[in-house]
């Protein structure tokens, strides 16, 4: 499995979230703050490559679309009012994937799962079949700050998306890195993340060796990786 290339938006919030809008190229419709967090990862991922409309799309998110999940909870349970209707479409999972597709002439597989680490095997899967894959970590962050604090304790408040670009070996296949010796077991603690991965494709490090809770992996660069 190859690494054709990756995208690190990462952003630490300070005192409010910053408008993602202003990362994209285009003019996204009916778009909130994760989806366009999505779509600027894809698109710095992606940049113009043209890719198989059979690719697979894997986007993996522990909390989801939590703000937009709020704003439709809070009109549901707390104005007591049905919510608006992109806001409540726009919780359903599959739409961010709708999004990513439908703007990148995808039309494969596509599915959203909770963690990096339950979204790479299948990924393997697709790849040694012969697939393109995009694969997607994509962490939103609270707009009400406090609210996320007392919600998850973090020191820092961070946003990201993170996401791989990965294939098959073929001869037309442009490639700065490979994942090699892929293996599935269940580790006693995770001793690498997903962070720690993305921190070393942007570094000038040849070799990383991942080991999580579920999976480990290497991760070799080619020159000019």
């Amino acid at each position: 499995m190859y690494i054709c290339a990756f995208s690190n938006i990462t952003e630490i919030v300070k005192d409010k979230l910053s408008y993602k809008k202003a990362l994209l190229d285009r003019k996204f419709n009916r778009s909130d703050n994760f989806i366009n967090l999505t779509l600027a990862g894809v698109q710095q991922c992606v940049k113009d490559r043209e890719l198989p409309k059979d690719s697979s799309i894997y986007i993996a998110s522990e909390n989801g679309n939590i703000n937009t999940t709020i704003k439709v909870l809070d009109s549901i349970f707390i104005q007591k009012k049905l919510p608006m209707p992109f806001n409540f479409l726009n919780t359903v999972n599959s739409i961010t994937l709708f999004y990513v597709a439908k703007n990148f002439n995808i039309e494969g597989k596509a599915i959203f799962t909770d963690s990096f680490e339950s979204a790479l095997p299948q990924a393997f899967v697709d790849v040694a079949q012969g697939k393109t894959v995009l694969l997607g970590v994509v962490t939103e962050a609270i707009s009400d700050l406090e609210l996320h604090k007392k919600r998850f304790g973090d020191k820092e408040i961070v946003e990201s998306s993170r996401w791989l670009l990965l294939s098959p070996k073929t001869d037309d296949v442009k490639a700065m890195a490979s994942i090699e010796e892929f293996k599935l077991q269940t580790y006693t603690k995770a001793e690498h993340s997903q962070e720690e991965l993305f921190t070393f494709l942007e570094s000038e490090e040849e070799m990383f060796e991942f080991r999580g809770e579920s999976l480990s992996f290497r991760v070799l660069k080619f020159d000019g990786g």
